[in-house]
């Protein structure tokens, strides 16, 4: 096997393994609007899914909980084209929200 054929492998193999991993990252803003139905709201124009494993914290304690206007740090992983939070954290004195 020649070292290019090699190297092409081991660039087809690692691509195959990141196909649909999820990747952490964090949002924070404000929460722009709130879709109740999707379980779903925006932050900075991104549409943020919770799912069961959704952790909340602060003054959260359920999706519900959640406020338009309200300043946020989420903590999501992106799946499949979208992102899901792993945890969101109210921000009630963080200085963005005294604007």
């Amino acid at each position: 096997m020649t070292t290019n054929t090699t190297r092409a492998l081991l660039v087809s193999a690692a691509l195959a393994l990141g196909a649909g991993a999820a990747h952490a990252e964090d949002v924070k803003g404000r929460i722009q609007s709130i879709d109740l139905a999707a379980k779903a709201f925006v932050v900075n124009a991104e549409t943020i899914y919770v799912t069961d494993k959704t952790d909340y914290e602060n003054d959260y304690k359920r999706f519900e909980d959640l406020r338009q206007g309200h300043y946020v740090e989420v903590d999501v992983d992106r799946k499949d084209g979208r992102l899901y939070a792993d945890d969101i954290e109210y921000k009630a004195n963080a200085r963005e929200n005294k604007q």
